[in-house]
């Protein structure tokens, strides 16, 4: 075989065997999509909007890619020929570029140049498909009149695609331009353009093209700065950029026209004229201006009464942006008396709840460690706080194993589920666990459940619909091929059933990419051990609603939980629904999925009876209550984050108690607010609290280094009055879980009261005749006095000679100063 045929052949083979991997895995991959969307409830919409999510890529990059080659191919067409020189010792070798050898370059070039331009738009199909249908909130703003669902549905939409242009023409013209001017065909003369005909008409095309997009966004500008897309304005700078966006339309349509008769008759300083003065109009209507305008300005006072007519706009938008629609200014539901707050208000928080649990090795041994642990307003038989605490595998464990754990041991063994949840009741001063009855005995998907697992569905009857069943040899070599797992091809595995997918977040936020899911928590319900999760609706613009910084530092001018996702822990069925309170664009997507998302009255009723308040809307509505508060006071949150308590439902009832969110918010040492939200069974309902007189809190608690901590402070209202329960911990000198409560500290009203344990806080608390009795500040200043006043008076115990007064002030300095339960020094050894 000749050299030459020989290596054509092995080019050949090369290239069938780079197609057979890239096909096969793509072929591989698709074949495992579509089998896992099979197992799902509602499946087919899923797999729906994958293939238009790729139809939306391929056909942005194939119009990309025909623009760029487009445009290099016409340069090319204006090049006779092309040389390049070379030495040869002192010979200079002038050689010419042969043209296939040049179109092949240009449209190399112009392919690279299209995947450049559509490099990020891979999301794009979600604003696609929500533009196709928008929604309709049916209400307006009150500057342009447009729905809110034309911010939210068509804006966003509209808005990338002008992005793009503006880059794709841009760029286009700059390469464009300077390839003319590398050909001699472009030159310019005292900073004139002249072209020949050719690059003329071609550069005329391009620029008329970019002062029509420039046009496209002037139009924009006004939908875009009411949605605040270029930042909060005040009524006079908002009125500036709506005066100045029909000038900078007007100069962008007679740049286009000049630009197109440029590129007809070479007519430059009329080109020049144009371009400069759209660049001035826009500089001047869509920065300096509105800039000077919302810095100062010398009518301050019509400002202040523009301004003042929107404020109440604005807050009404703000509440629908948010979801603060129904904001009830009173107390929330409180407790009849004491006995029963100190009995159904938790004291311990959920990462001291699962931090205990892991050193319970009778309930949580390996393989399986506390996943995570939500507050459940059921009891399951004790009166007081209860906290699910839902298992994970307990992966590192088995990675530390000698030898390493098998293939087997890690999708089919016990590495691959877990057992029951625990019940963590709180008890007077610890806690107390037990396995809670659930109708199955094993748990197969949570979060960190990272690994696939192989299961018989004849030993696990409910994984027969939640599972992709290994039948066939190219489903079980493509699912293998899929997961990098070549176990899965055996013929071993034929008639078991593939477990993917089985962390909870990544399930839901596969299912559903257009939300930003929370963290699920676990929730016992009809003896089945359930993961909830919110999915969140986020943007950044919405009519004159100002920002609010959320969970994760983004400041965002829209957020709304519009989704529930619900996941059996053992059988992995997987639900979306439409969320309590969801808006019109929570509804347009469930109107475009159906029926993966399914209405809120398909939810079971025993789920719904336990749904948490959604965190991060929360928190944005203590920003906003903050927000919109007539005191000048300075608030500051106690505690820092919200805190969860389970009290009274929303109409009052004791017998069916919810699960509440609260923050506390106080001006200096006074009570200032509570909000507080629960979901009732007509929605969300919020709460603000701001009790006349205010009552005084208690000093901020602070431990001891290594050996107490303090925990979640939560406040209440008992009677009528505020009530206040904080523990201090007392922690390992090593570090590690709490051991148990220090001291319990209690206020209620004015009254004060402390203790080793709630029952004996409460004791305290109604002693003396109700006097009033405040706890140890233990705020680093005063210790510090305290430690003074003790140190000065076992100094003069000492000096009188009262050895047994000095030994028992010494010990209370050794405890204010943690050094109770550690030595001083280390004991010398003997030599």
């Amino acid at each position: 075989m000749k050299p030459v045929v020989r290596r054509r052949a092995l080019l050949v083979g090369v290239g069938l065997l780079v197609a057979v991997l890239v096909g096969g895995r793509w072929l591989a991959l698709e074949t495992a999509e579509r089998a896992w969307g099979a197992s799902l409830p509602g499946g087919s919409a899923y797999l729906t909007t994958r293939d238009f999510a790729r139809m939306v890529s391929g056909l942005l990059l194939v119009g990309a890619i025909a623009w760029g080659t487009a445009n290099l191919l016409f340069v090319y067409r204006s090049i006779g020929s092309m040389q390049l020189s070379r030495r040869l010792g002192d010979l200079e070798i002038v050689e010419a570029v042969p043209q296939p050898l040049l179109l092949a370059g240009t449209i190399a070039c112009g392919l690279a140049f299209g995947f450049l331009l559509s490099l990020g738009t891979g999301d794009w199909w979600m604003a696609a498909a929500l533009a196709s249908r928008p929604p309709t909130f049916g209400v307006t703003d009150p500057v342009l009149h447009q729905d809110l669902g034309y911010y939210l549905g068509q804006l966003p939409w509209t808005e990338r695609l002008r992005e793009l242009a503006l880059v794709a023409v841009g760029s286009a013209s700059v390469v464009v331009a300077l390839l003319y001017v590398g050909i001699g065909s472009l030159r310019f003369r005292r900073w004139l353009p002249y072209a020949n005909a050719h690059a003329r008409a071609h550069l005329g095309v391009l620029l008329a093209l970019l002062a029509l997009t420039l046009t496209w966004g002037a139009l924009l500008d006004p939908a875009e700065s009411v949605a605040g897309l270029h930042g909060t304005l005040t009524g006079r700078a908002l009125d500036a950029r709506l005066a100045a966006a029909p000038v900078v339309a007007g100069g962008g349509i007679a740049a286009t026209v000049v630009t197109l008769v440029w590129g007809l008759r070479e007519r430059p300083r009329l080109l020049v004229v144009a371009w400069s003065a759209l660049l001035v109009a826009s500089l001047l209507g869509f920065a300096v201006i509105p800039a000077s305008l919302s810095s100062a300005g010398p009518d301050e006072r019509a400002a202040t009464d523009r301004d003042t007519a929107l404020a109440g706009e604005r807050r009404r938008l703000e509440g629908l942006a948010f979801g603060v629609t129904t904001l009830t200014d009173s107390a929330p539901p409180g407790f009849p008396d004491l006995d029963a707050a100190t009995t159904a208000v938790p004291i311990w928080d959920a990462q001291r709840v699962l931090a205990k649990a892991a050193t319970r090795r009778d309930l949580v041994r390996p393989p399986g460690t506390p996943a995570a642990a939500g507050l459940s307003p059921h009891s399951f038989g004790a009166r007081r706080a209860t906290w699910v605490v839902a298992l994970r595998p307990d992966r590192d464990s088995a990675a530390l194993r000698q030898p390493p754990p098998g293939w087997a041991a890690v999708h089919r063994g016990p590495s691959a589920r877990v057992g029951r949840p625990v019940a963590a009741v709180e008890d007077d001063t610890l806690l107390a666990f037990a396995p809670v009855a659930t109708r199955d005995s094993t748990t197969w998907f949570g979060p960190h459940f990272m690994d696939f697992a192989v299961a018989t569905p004849d030993s696990w009857p409910a994984l027969r619909h939640a599972g992709i069943p290994l039948a066939g040899w190219w489903q079980r070599t493509a699912l293998a091929w899929a997961l990098q797992s070549p176990a899965l091809a055996r013929r071993e595995t034929d008639g078991l059933v593939l477990l993917w997918r089985r962390d909870v977040p990544e399930r839901l936020g596969r299912l559903a990419p257009f939300a930003s899911f929370a963290d699920a928590v676990p929730v016992v319900a009809d003896s089945a051990l359930w993961w909830m999760a919110y999915g969140y609706f986020q943007g950044d613009g919405f009519p004159l609603a100002r920002p609010v910084v959320v969970a994760g530092g983004d400041s965002l001018r829209y957020l709304r939980a519009g989704l529930l996702g619900t996941v059996n822990a053992a059988s992995g069925d997987t639900r979306l629904y439409l969320a309590p309170g969801a808006d019109s664009l929570a509804a347009a997507w469930a109107q475009l999925l159906a029926p993966l998302i399914r209405p809120l009255d398909s939810l079971p009723r025993a789920l719904r009876a336990q749904l948490p308040f959604p965190g991060r809307a929360f928190r944005a509505a203590t920003a906003l209550v903050q927000r919109w508060r007539t005191d000048t006071a300075t608030w500051s949150a106690r505690p820092r984050e919200p805190f969860e308590i389970v009290a009274p439902s929303a109409d009052g009832s004791t017998d069916a108690p919810s699960v509440w969110m609260g923050q506390a918010f106080e001006a200096g040492s006074t009570f200032a607010a509570l909000v507080s939200a629960t979901m009732a069974p007509d929605g969300p309902r919020l709460f603000v609290w701001r009790p006349k007189p205010a009552p005084r809190l208690p000093p901020v608690l602070v431990g001891s280094p290594n050996t107490t901590a303090p925990g979640v402070p939560r406040l209440w209202n008992v009677a009528r009055a505020l009530f206040f329960e904080q523990a201090l911990f007392s922690q390992s000198a090593a570090g590690g879980p709490p051991t148990g409560i220090d001291t319990v500290f209690l206020s209620w009203g004015e009254h004060r009261g402390q203790g080793r344990s709630v029952a004996a806080a409460l004791r305290s608390l109604l002693s003396s005749g109700g006097e009033a009795r405040a706890p140890a500040d233990t705020a680093l200043a005063a210790r510090w006095r305290r430690a003074q006043q003790l140190t000065a008076q076992a100094d003069a115990a000492l000096a009188a000679g009262d050895l047994e007064s000095f030994g028992r002030l010494y010990g209370q300095l050794k405890e204010l100063l943690g050094l109770g339960r550690r030595k001083l020094a280390p004991t010398p050894e003997r030599r």
